[in-house]
């Protein structure tokens, strides 16, 4: 068997996620059958990370296993052309067979873009989520401190995921103003107003993260923003025990992208 690793983007408004679904439109399933096209006999793709329904991905590292061997600068360029215009392969090389991107990952960034306004565009709306409440940053800011450390996430992920421990360990996390062009480092896939040069963006690096747990963690945020929730509450939230009803729901995907894997 040969083995190859890809680096690719992709534009998550249209997908259920990146894992394969049997006749649900999933990236991995494009990639498989763009694949298929360029590779002759049996091919198999490992992602890095299982990104969910409508979320974005900067960079997201795959495997593949093929019984052909092929060119990977030819391979690089066909695999574009075969793409669907909501995927770009940044990068194509041979690797080890003992690689395994899910497992040998240190850690994993995630950004969450969002605005406050009263009223978005319309045209914003695919790439940078909205809170059109007024918002407390400062406390916001001030609780996106205490997410640094290792705590038990069990009040802050969907359920209908098989997990042995809800510990995750965050290595950073920060609210900031940015410029979202800035953040998606021109890329072709995500077309942002001109006009739209500021926004908030929630940046989380960690060793792995539960599903929708960033999500969660924004909403979250907005409640602190919005009074909803004090900072001792969201504190006791990340320290204290699981509490039996969610008070949010989780943020939209649209704002949410894979941005980098170590």
């Amino acid at each position: 068997m040969n083995y190859y690793k890809t680096i690719i983007q992709y534009e998550g408004t249209s997908y259920y996620g990146f894992q394969w679904q049997k006749d649900i439109p999933t990236v991995q399933n494009d990639l498989n059958q763009a694949l298929g096209q360029l590779i002759e006999g049996k091919i198999t793709t490992m992602g890095a990370s299982r990104t969910d329904s409508g979320v974005h991905a900067l960079f997201q590292m795959v495997k593949i296993t093929a019984e052909q061997e092929i060119d990977c600068e030819s391979a690089l360029n066909k695999l574009n052309t075969i793409l669907p215009p909501q995927i770009r392969c940044l990068s194509f090389e041979s690797c080890d067979g003992s690689f395994k991107p899910s497992v040998d990952s240190q850690s994993k960034e995630y950004r969450y873009l969002f605005t406050n306004r009263l009223q978005s565009l319309e045209a914003d709306q695919p790439f940078v989520a909205n809170n059109p409440h007024p918002l407390n940053i400062s406390l916001m800011e001030k609780c996106a401190q205490q997410i640094v450390g290792t705590h038990h996430f069990q009040n802050f992920y969907s359920a209908g995921s098989n997990v042995k421990s809800t510990e995750r360990e965050i290595f950073s996390c920060e609210l900031s103003v940015v410029n979202p062009h800035s953040v998606l480092n021109g890329t072709v896939l995500f077309k942002i107003p001109n006009s739209l040069v500021e926004c908030y963006q929630f940046r989380i690096e960690g060793n792995g993260f539960l599903k929708q747990m960033i999500r969660h963690l924004v909403s979250a945020l907005w409640m602190v923003g919005r009074g909803k929730i004090s900072p001792e509450e969201f504190s006791l939230l990340l320290t204290g025990p699981k509490r039996e009803e969610q008070l949010w729901k989780a943020a939209p995907a649209r704002g949410l992208y894979l941005y980098r894997i170590n």
